[in-house]
């Protein structure tokens, strides 16, 4: 699903549009993760798979995410992937292992990645 926080008036869909929604149906068919894409007022796009789990797309449609602290590494890392296929694969791991902890734990440990949306709607709006 995708989901549109700016007007538009283009009709023919961006190439991060495409490419980000390739991911998302990639997450649900190969891995039955669901997914959704959004398009930000400031025209990136973003896939939103879990808590703390939020892919964004580059001015290339170059996949970026936050990998999730783990007890071998204690900082969360960015990490990124050129094609939907190889995202979608190493997508799929962190979800799992997101999933494996308590919704409470990702809230305390500050795993929601908000400020990847805020940022882009605070130029949108006033606060």
């Amino acid at each position: 699903m995708t989901v549109d926080h700016s007007p538009s008036g283009d009709l023919v869909p961006h190439p991060a549009e495409l490419r980000a929604g390739e991911l998302a149906a990639l997450l649900a068919r190969a891995h039955n993760i669901p997914a959704d894409v959004h398009r930000l007022p400031s025209g990136e796009r973003v896939v939103s798979v879990y808590y703390g789990l939020v892919v964004r797309l580059d001015h290339a449609c170059r996949f970026w995410w936050i990998v999730p602290a783990s007890v071998g590494r204690k900082r969360p890392l960015w990490t990124s992937a050129a094609t939907p296929v190889v995202a979608a694969s190493r997508i799929a791991g962190h979800y799992r292992e997101l999933r494996a902890r308590p919704p409470g734990h990702l809230i305390r440990g500050g795993y929601l990645q908000t400020d990847v949306l805020l940022d882009h709607h605070a130029a949108a709006s006033p606060i």
